[in-house]
């Protein structure tokens, strides 16, 4: 007999439409130390007693009443519930017996049931369920790993037909597993040699042990990617029949870990010219002093033909010293002057000579995006950064091309695919896009470089000192903080993408006339700050928005308008909330302020005052709108 303590937890449904043998076998069942809390007499009844008891076992007579007979039952139970089930009958007959199978049943006990056959039966197949479910577990915890790795993973049988993509996978093909599943491993992986349009070879069969090769993949979608595969024999783990299975081939998208590279390189090649630019800038300058010099000397003294060849010198070495002076910006290590700037400001400040500069033959449209974007940066190079990039693009535009600049803000979440390239963070993107000639990958490889010529990647013309501008855009970026990269191909033209950190935005209320006022938001959680934000717009507020104490205060000092209200954490890594309100409190006497924390504190209590408002986390964002509203002191406003 089964120990009392691991069998009592064990309930068991006894399905049986005699009544005494049904009674007889839950006494039975009892005796042996199950619990037997229920008997259904039809196949109906057993499926709802089911329902709603979590049994683990049932058993099941082949012969029931009514419209379902066991065999029937048994395979609803098997498919809704996973329900194992022992079948009783007195019928052992071929055909009885095949259409039980099919529901892959536990085990049969053969009437008139003896307390031997019973027991090892209901053992048995106990056994074999906790044995089943334990593998399901074991099973579902391998998906949920190979669906959550960054590889995609393509599982193949020995005839080399797809048993399992996981969504990396279905990622990179451009298939679903349910659909490539039985295919050929080759009619899904449509795989190139890399660098040309030569189909390359089964990987299974190519690649060594170990060996990871670098590939071109079309997607069925006719997406292409750059794709690392590397490939092991999936064997069985018994030792008496370590036979192969199959194969596993992971696929690796080497497109982000290459862009990386390059920008590595891209980065310590601009490190070395830089500090070579400024080693000769700084001594030939030397030299041009003394034939500027010279020149003078000779201008005052010559006359004739020789005072016009003193002349030419002399413009020569000015032309010179123009790009020594360039060269020296280009290697400066030091940082210049840095303000909060809205960078929709500068492109505005800036489109009337973007306009000029590419002549009347060329267009230039101007998408500035909302919210306004504010950065901490130098002015005079951000104005440096556009003319540079309108000159590129004039030079590489025929005439009837268009430039279009647009502005926008975004956030780079940190467990984002962005953030394998960037930092978390906000950003303003800049993006400068031409209908130019394009740039083939060689040129476009090289565009930073100094002295790779604007008409080596593309241009018409070259002017004296043309090579530096890409070169001077890229180190201003770079110190700034930010990111820039180049897309292009030959004949489509080529954008710029610039993204620079953002220390805050503003949404500004359609109408600004009739706004309720100016928010200055500080929270550092994106998630409560985007809910908070959400909020205060659809209620017509003008909002500035910061993630830190030192951006909140750099926005309010840029900022050329009163702030009404402080909306702040009081709680933040970069600084006190409260600490925050009396500084700005001291630059707006009738500053308001409302004070949110996770924290069970009144932070207004210790604000002097009755300016304040405090609120909990978590909080209905309309109460905090109601919050804001009452400090600004209309009735007709509280109500939300």
């Amino acid at each position: 007999m089964p120990a009392h303590s691991e069998v009592t937890k064990k309930q068991i449904l006894v399905v049986e439409d005699e009544g005494l043998i049904a009674a007889d076998l839950q006494r039975r069942l009892e005796r042996l130390g199950y619990s037997a809390p229920a008997i259904a007499h039809t196949g109906e009844e057993a499926l709802g007693f089911a329902r709603a008891t979590p049994f683990d076992l049932v058993l099941m007579d082949i012969r029931l009443k009514g419209s379902l007979d066991g065999i029937a039952t048994a395979d609803r139970l098997k498919t809704e519930l996973q329900v194992p089930v022992v079948y009783l009958t007195a019928h052992a007959d071929q055909e009885t017996l095949k259409r039980a199978r099919l529901t892959e049943p536990f085990g049969y006990v053969i009437k008139p049931i003896a307390d031997a056959g019973l027991r090892s039966a209901v053992q048995i197949a106990i056994y074999k369920s906790e044995m089943e479910r334990r593998l399901r577990t074991s099973e579902a915890w391998l998906a949920a790993t190979l669906n959550s790795v960054g590889d995609g993973i393509i599982a193949c049988d020995t005839c080399g037909q797809i048993a399992f993509l996981n969504p990396v996978a279905e990622q990179l093909t451009g298939w679903q597993s349910t659909s490539a599943k039985g295919k050929m491993l080759m009619d899904v992986l449509q795989l190139f040699e890399e660098g040309c349009r030569q189909p390359a070879k089964n990987p299974v069969f190519d690649l060594f042990p170990g060996e990871n090769r670098v590939y071109s993949l079309v997607s069925k979608t006719g997406e292409e990617f750059t794709v690392e595969i590397g490939c092991v024999e999936n064997r069985s783990p018994d030792a008496r029949n370590a036979g192969l299975l199959g194969s596993i081939l992971a696929l690796r998208n080497a497109g982000p870990r290459r862009e990386l590279e390059r920008r590595l390189v891209q980065s310590q090649r601009m490190d070395a010219a830089s500090a070579t630019a400024g080693g000769l800038a700084h001594d030939f300058n030397n030299l041009l002093m003394i034939i500027l010099g010279g020149a003078e000397e000779l201008l005052r003294t010559l006359t004739g033909p020789e005072r016009s060849v003193a002349a030419d010198i002399r413009q020569a070495a000015s032309i010179a010293s123009s790009i020594t002076s360039q060269l020296l910006l280009l290697s400066r290590r030091e940082s210049p002057g840095t303000e909060v700037i809205n960078l929709n400001e500068i492109v505005s400040e800036m489109q009337p000579l973007l306009s000029h500069t590419l002549g009347k033959n060329r267009s230039l449209v101007v998408d500035l995006g909302s919210p306004e974007a504010f950065l901490q940066g130098n002015r005079g190079n951000l104005k440096q950064v556009l003319l540079n990039l309108a000159l590129n693009a004039r030079d590489a535009m025929p005439a009837g091309g268009a430039l279009r600049i647009s502005t926008t803000v975004i956030e780079i979440d940190e467990y984002s695919r962005e953030a394998r390239r960037y930092r978390a963070g906000r950003y303003v993107r800049l993006c400068v896009a031409d209908t130019g000639h394009g740039m083939d990958e060689a040129t476009l490889a090289r565009i930073f470089e100094p002295f790779f010529t604007t008409k080596a990647a593309g241009a018409t013309t070259e002017a004296p000192g043309a090579g530096l501008g890409l070169s001077i855009v890229h180190s201003i970026v770079t110190r700034s903080g930010g990111y820039i990269s180049a897309s292009s191909e030959p004949g489509r033209g080529t954008t710029f993408e610039i993204l620079l950190p953002s220390i805050g935005t503003l949404q500004a209320a359609l109408d600004a006339a009739s706004s309720p006022g100016t928010v200055l938001l500080v929270e550092e959680e994106r998630q409560v700050r985007r809910m908070v934000h959400t909020q205060l717009d659809r209620d017509g507020f003008r909002i500035l928005e910061a993630s830190s104490a030192a951006d909140a205060e750099a926005l309010a000092a840029a900022w050329r308008e009163p702030v009404e209200v402080l909306v702040t954490d009081v709680v933040m890594e970069s600084g006190n909330g409260l600490e925050l309100a009396r500084r700005l409190a001291d630059r707006y006497p009738g500053l308001k302020t409302v004070f949110i924390s996770g924290y069970r504190r009144q932070a207004a209590g210790e604000f002097p005052g009755n300016a304040a408002e405090s609120l909990s986390k978590p909080f209905p964002p309309a109460e905090l709108v109601r919050r804001v509203r009452k400090l600004l002191g209309n009735p007709a406003l509280q109500t939300v």
